[in-house]
């Protein structure tokens, strides 16, 4: 086991001590609107274990592991964050600008204002 140790990069050594030590605060702050971006980040804390465990044992399984859950599987949960995110602050319906923009375009509301005076 101690063979494996020595193949290890210390600098891949420190990620998961700083990526466990990120997740603290993450889940201390942890809000139902903020879940996806508590499992983006978790799935970035088994990418970095992955990354570190595939030295000493299951090379290739943990290989897969690291890239498909843990970094394609962080930014899927980081783009569904980004997206209900947006949809709450946003809302489903149409933004005030894009309401604006659309009676600015329509001929019948340009001068209607105009010939009222």
């Amino acid at each position: 086991m101690f063979a494996g140790m020595e193949a290890m990069d210390p600098n891949k050594l420190v990620l998961p001590i700083i990526a466990l030590l990120g997740l603290i605060p993450v889940l201390l702050q942890y809000r139902s609107q903020s879940k996806w971006f508590v499992v983006g980040y978790a799935m970035l804390v088994v990418a970095t274990l992955a990354t570190n465990l595939e030295n000493l044992f299951l090379g290739v399984v943990l290989n897969h592991v690291e890239h498909l859950f843990g970094l394609f599987g962080s930014g899927l949960a980081f783009f569904l964050a980004a997206y209900f995110r947006r949809k709450h602050v946003v809302g489903d319906g149409d933004t005030e600008m894009d309401t604006d923009a659309g009676q600015a375009a329509d001929p019948t509301t340009i001068g209607a204002a105009d010939s009222e005076v």
